[in-house]
């Protein structure tokens, strides 16, 4: 495989969250697939344009929740404190899996402040995940 902007970045990803979580590379180069502290997520590189390398990242925070207007009104409401990226639901009408995306421009950040970023998403969505299924 070629090696991109993209590529780099999430090889570059995968070797920093190796330590913290346990990290599966995608077989397309671009995505990796984590287990973090109870959730599970998919990060994923891309190139918008020249210069803008970015990771999207997908942290499952709950499964199969009955799909009700409590669930709804949790979401709003954790929602309005979130920090990073947002909450949303996979609606199969009686059930939902709720999920927590952000993505951000990464292509240019030192390793340290990567890692940051990541962890920072993701711990926020452990919490989430807690709040959500206590």
């Amino acid at each position: 495989m070629t090696a991109t902007p993209a590529t780099d970045l999430i090889d570059r990803a995968a070797r920093l969250l190796d330590g913290v979580a346990d990290v599966t590379l995608g077989d397309d180069g671009t995505s990796l697939t984590l287990a973090f502290e109870g959730t599970r997520a998919a990060v994923q590189a891309m190139t918008l344009s020249e210069g803008l390398d970015v990771l999207s990242v997908t942290q499952v925070l709950a499964w199969d929740l009955p799909n009700t207007d409590a669930l709804r009104t949790d979401i709003e409401r954790l929602s309005t404190n979130l920090s990073f990226g947002s909450i949303k639901r996979a609606s199969a009408e009686v059930t939902t899996d709720v999920l927590q995306h952000y993505t951000f421009p990464a292509g240019t950040l030192a390793d340290a402040a990567l890692l940051t970023m990541v962890h920072l998403v993701l711990s926020s969505g452990v919490e989430l995940s807690r709040q959500l299924t206590d």
